[in-house]
Formats: structure tokens, C-alpha cells, sequence
């Protein structure tokens, strides 16, 4: 039986999870608020698990670099799974997400083809920011 104090231990921080599988060996680079979690070749798939602060804005990016384009293989990064606190952004709101690249494809993608950065920011705390792109109406901020 948990006791009173127990029940109002508050969790102050969000898990986000992301999955990347390489196609071929891309050069790539995982950047999680400005930190740079990866650097390099991927030659096999990795998962980037990180807390992060519940009540700060936060970015996920992914580069894709030094490709060059050839008909005989094809290099790539494929983002599998990103979720924060068990809410996925992949595949459901993949939409709001900025891919920026050198063959100007805007479509929303999770498939990193072309030299450039896919870059998902959340520019308000997590929760508001759920609340606000499922559409559940009005969310009143605290005025501090």
C-alpha cells in the first residue's frame, strides 16, 4: 500500500525515446537539445533513450551528410520510433517535423534520403504542446 507521500511523487522529467536504422552507411549526425548525441558512420540501428526537463521546450534533429548520390546504393537514415513519455511523434505527427535538404523535398517524411536536417521542435512544455496538436481545445497557462 503506498503511502500518502508516496502518491504525490510528481515525475519532473519526460523519456524520450528514438529509434534510427541506417540504409547502407550514412553519415550522420542525433542532436538532442543542441547535444550531439551521435557523430559518424551508422552501420547499424540505434535507440536514444534521454530525459529531459518536463516544463522546457526541447529539439530533436537529425543530419544526414557527406552523401553523394549514386545509382548503384543507396544511403539513408530511417527514423522507426520517436516518443516522449510513450506519445509517439513517429508515425502519427511526423507532419510536424521540418525537413530541410538539398533537393528542396518538403513532404512530411521519416526517410532522412537527401544531405540535410530533419528537425522536430517543441517550442512550449510538452504537455500544452500535446494538447494543442490533438486538438482537445483550450489548455490555461499558470502565470507565474
Amino acid at each position: 500500500m503506498k503511502n500518502f507521500s508516496d502518491l504525490l511523487a510528481t515525475d519532473l522529467h519526460l523519456d524520450l525515446v528514438l529509434m534510427v536504422e541506417p540504409v547502407g552507411r550514412p553519415y550522420a549526425e542525433i542532436w538532442v537539445n543542441q547535444q550531439l548525441i551521435h557523430q559518424g558512420q551508422l552501420s547499424e540501428s540505434i535507440t536514444v533513450s534521454k530525459q529531459l526537463p518536463l516544463l522546457e521546450e526541447f529539439s530533436v534533429a537529425v543530419k544526414l551528410k557527406n552523401k553523394v548520390y549514386t545509382s548503384e546504393s543507396e544511403t539513408a537514415v530511417v527514423l522507426n520510433k520517436l516518443s516522449i513519455d510513450g506519445f509517439d511523434i513517429i508515425p502519427h505527427f511526423t507532419h510536424l517535423a521540418q525537413y530541410s535538404n538539398d533537393h528542396a523535398f518538403t513532404e512530411p517524411t521519416s526517410y532522412i534520403g537527401f544531405n540535410g536536417e530533419w528537425r522536430l521542435e517543441v517550442i512550449k512544455p510538452f504537455y500544452q504542446w500535446q494538447h494543442e496538436i490533438t486538438s482537445q481545445g483550450w489548455l490555461f497557462q499558470p502565470s507565474y
